[in-house]
């Protein structure tokens, strides 16, 4: 995308973050590997097969990258978990994230970006496709402006502290989670072709001489 491959523009994020003190790639593909070698980073942890397959859960995987740094004696206090599907996430976007937790003394952080609409819109439809059980759950007849700015997980960056992982095994802390909030062109999070196009042509932009800085985060006070 934009002249790289995906996994580039995570590793490029995480080694540039100043908060970030190692970053490894975790996979099972000698691809990802060349591809990484290739951009010149070097620093791997290779999965079992039974991590490698699509009912893997990301917890696991992440267990497994901690159980293994650890068996090589290196301990670390924090994750930050930088999934490759999110290219528009920068080093800046990481260390706000920190530097929000350090605002807010909480004990991780998860980026979020606004939703396109607003969640009082969004419901499910019957299994016959009707939209009975839609209108009835939903406030369609109110303005967008009527209702509090609502979020979602835009899968970009994820802090947990290790310990507080491992103890709950998630790296959804059930209190004191700052959010960083980014813009929603920052958090194309790719599932689709579509999804790779708008990533490639929102990178390239920023690629452009002159092209005006957009601030890459807000703060929820």
């Amino acid at each position: 995308v934009a002249g790289k491959p995906l996994i580039a523009w995570a590793l490029e994020a995480g080694t540039q973050a100043n908060a970030v003190d190692r970053t490894v790639l975790s996979t099972d593909d000698d691809a990802l590997v060349a591809s990484a070698v290739s951009q010149g980073f070097s620093d791997f942890l290779i999965r079992p097969a039974d991590l490698a397959s699509d009912d893997a859960s990301m917890t696991s995987v992440i267990a497994h990258a901690i159980k293994e740094l650890k068996e090589r004696g290196d301990d670390f206090g924090y994750l930050v978990l930088l999934q490759p599907t999110s290219p528009l996430r920068t080093a800046q976007h990481i260390d706000q994230a920190f530097d929000i937790m350090g605002k807010k003394n909480a004990l991780g952080a998860v980026s979020i970006c606004s939703t396109e609409h607003p969640k009082e819109w969004m419901s499910t439809i019957s299994e016959d496709g009707l939209l009975d059980t839609f209108f009835q759950e939903t406030q369609l007849e109110h303005q967008s402006q009527e209702f509090k700015p609502s979020y979602q997980i835009n899968g970009a960056i994820y802090i947990v502290p290790i310990a507080e992982f491992l103890r709950q095994k998630t790296l959804f802390l059930r209190s004191d989670m700052a959010a960083l909030v980014m813009e929603r062109q920052d958090s194309v999070d790719i599932d689709n072709a579509y999804d790779l196009q708008l990533a490639d042509w929102l990178l390239r932009q920023r690629q452009v001489p002159g092209a005006e800085e957009i601030n890459p985060t807000k703060e929820i006070s």
